[in-house]
């Protein structure tokens, strides 16, 4: 055991001093705040006023989850390789130069009193139990002794780069824009550059007319048409390689940047065999359905959520209940976060999505050949500004590094050898804090209205959904979009000159709302939010007719109304779901109709149409025969369309068919090929023609079932012609220890599994409106604890909630003061710290 009396008085010290200024303004009442902590181990904050709530509200997360918040708060803040060394140094020095965290501290300075006070009095409990942590060595979790450092007392800063680097830097800056210019140019090379940008736009579209839409088509906007290549196209350099990435490995660990060569050929290695959704750096997911009172039989409305963070030991969500001051809540939220994400307050609920449009652009700004450190913009060069940022290293010297910055935003690659940097404009940069307290307004609505102006607050590109204890729906695609130059092609980067830069902001009436659609109920999985809204510049996100939303809308719609019971089953039947067969089984069917009924592909496909579709996992571990066969038969087709077209180097981009055969990350999608395949049998099903037609001429009905015929034969070669024989093994579903940039959040030993994969939320969350209040419920696998005693023990509540989770069902949230006396299994009374 390490001696922690160096480290005993001097954080004592600031903590009592810190909790002291912040109590001056408090009424005599020695108490800050009272925990209650139910069954489950939940916490639920009761406080005078603000800033006792998130003092509760912080000192519960300490004790609950204080390496994993370390580790996230270092994370966030490119601090890693100060205490997990010299590993984490590209990874720090990637955070510290793509992200301007003195804008944080700008925004903090800006901030309210009320504001700050939320923060203080998190930092504040945080401290708190940090301090006792450090007084009684027993009480220092494992992961602190493993790695050899101490914990520490947290300030406002930290608490808003935990917002910050968990919602702006991870969800709101996905980019593929040099992806897909390296994706084109190798087109254009194969094909020659009119053919090359046909394939390109065949295979990424902003537009599609046939997409599913959260906000039905009669109340949506006027569909838009895709632009021509940009006359700039020709200005845009040679590129090889996408942008540098943050990779991982196989168990999830941080792995390198993609500027190393062999790391970048190891990581696309890896995402061919696992898809896009295993990487922290493409899209993750997450869905949502609510009815409204005339779709739901026994209630006024039901809201279920599952936000797909991510399978994380500890859980990468956190269930918390605040009440007192302008807080009366219970729910949970991703990370701990001070903006409460899935809840209630009694008068409306709130969840969200990721929604996943295009608030990033990437520019090429050309530089000075006299001088590297300017960069041309609007006829004269200027200067970057420039800064030095110091990476502290554990066992090793420090290591001063330079972080530059353009007209347009941070710049993320230096290349002075070519003569040109690239900067990302982010629409949401500088208004992170916004979007904290917008989520925190959010949370004190009383009804509609005031949600959706809370949410317009919101700069991140969110999808909000708030509804009522009447069954009043509403949904609102969140976040601050720029209005781009009108020769601007959003897929690409763009030149850095200035003649195509961004025109100003867009304004909130703009996004994409509704409320109470006529059909009853609210859907997403990340879809397109309304018709005519593009789909963002991502490589494996162009929105269409073939998106997974469409098998939830499947579900609700099987009868005029539904009760609660039949509300939540959606979430069993969707998660398991086939992704592709539902948009393709009406082309196969018609491409076998000439068949013989007696022959082996139309019994094969008698056994598909018959299917539930869900891939169901046995007692040994395998899925049946459906889903080998669908696993031969796409791999196939995908094989057959792409392979002659694209080649060797892109057909990882176009086919990895990554089902729940393989390892997989927070969510589950379709090949990107998949999706192209659909689109160009259903523009070919209504005699239009593709922009391409990556099936060179050969009729769809052929293409269709020969591939079928092959991947028929193949399984009936490997098992036999008795479909029973058929199997395909099942990939485990693991929560890792580690966080989504790979850096250590656990010990090694708190990694646990599932036998097979489910396609659902890192948590769901139950919200019944029952007209005058709300019921609430959730499941928060593996527990609401992450603590690991310093002996190795796990803490009770650390996966008290697995079998919950795997089995479909959800606990009941306390939210009166009442219930929460009459559930608590601990009571805690935080009290002023003494000298």
């Amino acid at each position: 055991m390490r001696d922690h009396a160096k480290w005993l008085k001097p954080v004592l010290l600031v903590l009592t001093l810190t909790v002291i200024a912040g109590c001056d303004s408090r009424v005599d009442d020695d108490t800050i705040a009272t925990i209650y902590r139910d069954e489950y181990g939940t916490p639920h904050v009761f406080a005078d006023d603000n800033y006792g709530v998130y003092f509760g509200f912080g000192y519960a997360v300490a004790e609950d989850r204080l390496f994993q918040m370390e580790m996230l708060r270092r994370t966030a803040q490119g601090r890693v390789a100060e205490v997990l060394g010299a590993e984490f140094v590209d990874l720090d020095r990637h955070i510290r130069t793509i992200y301007d965290h003195r804008a944080i501290t700008a925004q903090l300075a800006q901030l309210e009193p009320a504001q700050l006070a939320i923060l203080q009095g998190y930092a504040d409990g945080f401290s708190r139990r940090v301090g006792e942590v450090l007084a009684d060595p027993a009480l220092l979790p494992k992961e602190f002794i493993d790695h050899q450092f101490d914990p520490v007392g947290w300030q406002p800063y930290d608490v808003a780069m935990l917002f910050a680097g968990a919602i702006a830097h991870r969800y709101a800056d996905f980019n593929s824009e040099r992806d897909n210019l390296t994706i084109l140019q190798s087109l254009q090379q194969q094909h020659g550059s009119v053919q090359g940008l046909a394939m390109f736009n065949m295979s990424k579209w902003l537009t599609d007319q046939d997409s599913v839409t959260t906000v039905p088509t009669s109340a949506a906007t006027a569909e838009q048409r895709a632009q021509p290549a940009p006359s700039y196209l020709s200005q845009l350099p040679r590129v090889t390689a996408g942008e540098a990435r943050v990779a991982i490995d196989d168990h999830g660990r941080f792995a390198g940047m993609t500027s190393d060569s062999a790391v970048a050929e190891q990581f696309a290695q890896l995402l061919s065999r696992r898809g896009f959704s295993y990487s922290p750096e493409f899209a993750p997911a997450s869905n949502y359905w609510a009815t409204g009172a005339d779709k739901t039989l026994d209630a006024q409305g039901v809201v279920v959520n599952g936000p797909q963070f991510g399978w994380g030991a500890p859980s990468y969500v956190y269930g918390i209940g605040l009440h007192g001051g302008d807080f009366d809540l219970a729910g949970n939220t991703l990370l701990a976060l001070p903006a409460i994400l899935f809840a209630h307050n009694n008068h409306i609920s709130w969840g969200s999505t990721a929604g996943l449009s295009d608030q990033v652009d990437l520019f090429v700004e050309t530089l000075n050949p006299q001088n590297p450190e300017q960069y041309l913009h609007n006829g004269s060069y200027r200067d970057f500004e420039r800064w030095n940022e110091v990476i502290t290293v554990k066992d090793a010297d420090p290591i001063t590094i330079t972080a530059r910055r353009s007209v347009h935003g941070m710049v993320v690659e230096h290349a002075a050898e070519q003569g040109l940097a690239w900067s990302r404009a982010r629409s949401w940069e500088g208004g992170e804090l916004d979007s904290l307290f917008g989520w925190v307004e959010l949370s004190k609505a009383k009804n509609l209205d005031q949600a959706q102006q809370a949410i317009s607050q919101v700069t991140t590109n969110i999808n909000f959904y708030y509804t009522d204890t009447a069954g009043n729906l509403g949904y609102t695609h969140g976040g601050r979009y720029p209005q781009r130059h009108p020769q601007q092609d959003p897929r690409l980067p763009t030149p850095g000159s200035g003649e195509f830069d961004w025109q100003g902001m867009r304004p909130y009436s703009d996004n994409p709302t509704v409320r109470n659609p006529a059909q009853g109920y609210l859907s997403n999985w990340n879809n397109r939010p309304s018709r005519g809204w593009a789909s963002s510049d991502l490589w494996n996100l162009s929105w269409s007719a073939s998106e997974r939303v469409a098998l939830i809308n499947r579900e609700l719609e099987r009868q005029p109304a539904l009760s609660v019971d039949q509300i939540w089953a959606v979430n069993r039947a969707v998660t398991d779901a086939e992704l592709t067969l539902p948009f393709i089984i009406d082309h196969l069917t018609a491409a076998l109709a000439a068949s013989p009924a007696d022959s082996t592909e139309r019994r094969a496909l008698t056994m598909l149409s018959d299917w539930s579709g869900n891939w169901t996992l046995d007692d040994n571990g395998f899925y049946g025969a459906e889903p080998a066969l669908m696993q031969a038969w796409i791999d196939r087709l995908l094989a057959q369309v792409f392979s002659d077209d694209v080649g060797e180097l892109l057909h990882p981009w176009y086919a990895n068919n990554a089902t729940f055969h393989h390892p997989q990350g927070p969510s589950s999608h379709p090949a990107v090929g998949s999706k192209i395949i659909v689109r160009t049998l259903d523009q070919l099903a209504r005699g239009e023609q593709p922009a391409y037609d990556f099936f060179n001429g050969q009729a769809p009905d052929a293409l269709l079932a020969s591939t079928f015929a092959e991947a028929v034969a193949e399984l009936t070669e490997q098992f036999g012609a008795d479909y029973d024989g058929w199997q395909l093994s099942a990939s485990p579903m693991v929560w890792r220890p580690v966080n989504f940039r790979g850096v250590p959040q656990a010990a090694p030993e708190a990694e646990t599994t599932l036998p097979g994969y489910m396609n659902r939320g890192t948590e769901n969350n139950l919200f019944i409106a029952r007209g005058d209040h709300f019921e609430a419920y959730d499941v928060i696998p593996p527990g609401q604890s992450g603590h690991i005693n310093s002996d190795g023990s796990f803490a009770d509540h650390y996966s008290d909630q697995m079998a919950m989770f795997s089995g479909y069902r959800y606990k009941s949230i306390p939210f009166s003061r009442v219930e929460a006396e009459q559930r608590a299994q601990r009571v805690q009374r935080l009290l002023p710290a003494t000298d």
